[in-house]
């Protein structure tokens, strides 16, 4: 789940346009419900244990081909396989903002996102020639975010309260607000596959996923609170609430504006995307596999709980597109020696052609990119170690970027191992450390802004496979 933040907006203080607008707005970014782990900018692609120790499973033949490469299950044998397995996720997004009116500009803004459970569940029917499998995955969202003093989105709009007030004569150096938002994104992907093998080299897969996506806002901008000199209204300078502030000086429009706004949405949707994949071994120490997943078409509708509509900003029964991109992924296994198998990957998420009133269309430039290298060594019979690296090419220009939400380029590293318990019961456990290149991008409100976005990830994930017998 996550947990999404508010933001509030004021408007340009030109008196004639501020009067004629609404003086704050409640807006959600895709903060979590795209990718804020492995995968495209709205796709998650760490999907299992294994991934995590090893970052390249495009061409596996283990249990979690289920969700990487179906068509290479026929490889398991005949019988009953299980897996399930799950990752901590933790990240720490940093964001810098320099605005002239923000109390101590320029000033860092902190954020916590914790995915406590992301987890993977597959199963494996195999007999004959056939595979049939399913699997469950948050294959979109997933997390939570908290930012202990708000964001820089939040902060600047109820900032240029000071200006405002310094445009009609009344000098105002301080300001403060409780501001609440919490949002709730995930989307539950739901996978089934029937795979056949057509003989020892080539094997196909068709399946499908359901895709079941829910989005929750909770939320208030409350006690807009200003310290304007005033001889009659506020002679002191104390701090005084503005709309009862405004109220006094016989400015009723702007009481209304800076008055309390409440949010309580939540959005539905759901859609069905075709997955095809092929596997081929044209040698025994050798496997490739090429997967193709067709966009999820998503029409998610809008639900105003008791007419908590954020003044005006959600509107009940609404109904827009948010689409997940088609995808198309590569990947090799090569084996030189018993011991050692060396895997690379490669993928294209296809954000260009996304069809999503969450993303602008005039902010992706290309196509998200993924590609990396791993290895796995066997130490004993039983004890595995592995390590990878995954990079990212994000498909997003600097209008993209914000506060809420950005996407840079990535560089990912992740190790651990598997150990085979008995011929029935494997374990794996991994780590995975995330570096993103910085992003800085320059803005202007009433003046120019230099905001600058940083972030780290941590994911620590363990799994257990099981195998039934025939």
């Amino acid at each position: 789940m996550t947990k999404l933040k508010l933001k509030a907006v004021l408007l340009p203080y030109n008196l004639n346009t501020l009067s004629m607008r609404k003086f704050l707005l409640f807006s959600t970014g895709l903060l979590i419900c795209g990718s804020i782990f492995a995968g495209g900018l709205v796709t998650n692609n760490n999907q299992s244990a294994l991934f995590t120790r090893m970052q390249n499973r495009n061409a596996s033949t283990s249990i979690d081909a289920v969700y990487y490469n179906p068509a290479g299950l026929t490889k398991l044998g005949d019988g009953i396989f299980f897996s399930v397995s799950n990752q901590t996720i933790s990240q720490t997004r940093t964001v810098t903002n320099n605005y002239t009116f923000l109390t101590d500009s320029p000033k860092e803004y902190i954020g916590k996102v914790s995915a406590p459970l992301f987890p993977g569940i597959y199963a494996v029917y195999n007999t004959g020639k056939f595979s049939f499998s399913a699997g469950f995955n948050p294959v979109g969202g997933g997390g939570g975010a908290k930012y202990d003093e708000g964001l820089p989105s939040f902060e600047m709009g109820i900032s240029e309260l000071k200006p405002l007030l310094s445009s009609m004569g009344l000098i105002t150096t301080l300001y403060s607000a409780d501001i609440f938002f919490e949002g709730k994104s995930v989307y539950f992907g739901y996978q089934a596959n029937a795979a056949y093998q057509i003989n020892e080299i080539i094997s196909v897969s068709a399946g499908v996923r359901y895709v079941s996506a829910k989005n929750t806002y909770n939320g208030s901008i409350a006690n807009i609170m200003i310290n304007p000199y005033h001889p009659l209204a506020n002679p002191t300078s104390a701090m005084v609430s503005a709309p009862a502030f405004f109220t006094t000086i016989g400015q009723s429009s702007y009481a209304v504006l800076t008055a309390n706004k409440e949010v309580d949405v939540e959005e539905t949707g759901s859609g069905i995307a075709p997955i095809f994949s092929v596997n081929v071994a044209p040698m025994e120490n050798l496997n490739v596999a090429v997967k193709y997943e067709f966009a999820t078409k998503l029409e998610m509708t809008t639900n105003v709980i008791n007419g908590k509509d954020a003044g005006g900003m959600f509107v009940d029964n609404n109904k827009y597109r948010a689409d997940m991109p088609a995808m198309l992924t590569f990947g090799a296994e090569y084996k030189p020696i018993d011991k050692l198998t060396l895997a690379g990957s490669f993928d294209i998420y296809f954000d260009k052609d996304l069809n999503t009133a969450a993303i602008n269309p005039n902010t992706i430039d290309k196509n998200f990119l993924e590609y990396g290298f791993g290895a796995e060594y066997g130490l004993t019979e039983k004890l595995r170690v592995s390590a990878g690296w995954m990079a990212t090419a994000t498909s997003v220009n600097t209008n993209y970027q914000s506060d809420q939400t950005y996407s840079t380029n990535t560089n990912s590293f992740g190790a651990g191992f598997g150990y085979r318990i008995n011929d029935k019961i494997d374990i794996n456990v991994g780590g995975q450390y995330t570096f993103y290149s910085d992003d800085t991008k320059q803005l202007v409100r009433l003046t120019p802004i230099t905001e600058t976005h940083a972030k780290k990830t941590m994911i620590l994930g363990i799994g257990a496979d099981f195998y039934f017998g025939k």
